[in-house]
This record gives structure tokens, sequence and C-alpha cells, in this order.
């Protein structure tokens, strides 16, 4: 069993800041109340940070997942624009934290399986 399956380790609807942070730095655009972007990316980071770093890019991608269903996209926004961002939300330049890879990585979202 994959232990950083959505409702063991990773919550069941994970990272709402990440989730606004994602679709405000890839589209330009805000859903709900508008916050501050750099208070918006903090409270991106602290919630990644609470995850244990083997689950960290599997969070993004469940976080991901779930906006896809139910979840209207602005014409401004595509899916490829928040895969590209989605796993840099980890690197250096944004939250900085390490992750199963052993340093501040994910590969892009796609292309691994259940397990990242």
């Amino acid at each position: 069993a994959n232990w950083c399956e959505p409702g063991l380790v990773i919550p069941l609807n994970p990272l709402p800041s990440c989730r606004t942070y994602m679709v405000r730095r890839a589209c330009g655009v805000s859903i709900g109340p508008v916050v501050p972007l750099p208070v918006l990316k903090e409270r991106c980071c602290s919630e990644l940070e609470k995850l244990v770093p083997y689950c960290r890019c599997g969070a993004l991608r469940t976080a991901l997942d779930s906006m896809m269903t139910g979840y209207e996209m602005r014409p401004t926004c595509s899916w490829g624009g928040l895969l590209t961002f989605a796993p840099t939300i980890v690197c250096y330049r944004e939250c900085n934290l390490r992750t199963l890879h052993g340093r501040p990585f994910c590969y892009a979202l796609g292309a691994e399986g259940t397990t990242t």
C-alpha cells in the first residue's frame, strides 16, 4: 500500500492555500478573497512543511487532481500552466522544502506514478 494516499498521511483535500497560490501564479487570477501573494505563498509553504518530505510531491499532485474535478477553469488558465508550476513550489526559489528526492525537487507531476 502507498502510505502517501490521500486520507492517510495526505489530507483528503490537501493544501488549500497552495491551490489558490498555484492558480494566482500560473493563471494570474484569484479564486475567493484576494490575499496578498506573499501571504498566500507563506501559507502554502506552511501547509507543505507540515507534511512528511516523502509525500510533498504527492500532496501537490493530489491538490491538482482535486482541482480538476468540479473546478471551473477560466479561459486565461490552462492545466498545462498549473502542471508546470505546481512541482516548482517545493524548489529553492519558492518554499525550498526537501521531498522524497532528498532535495527541494519534484518531477513533473504527470511523469511519476502514485508514489510521488
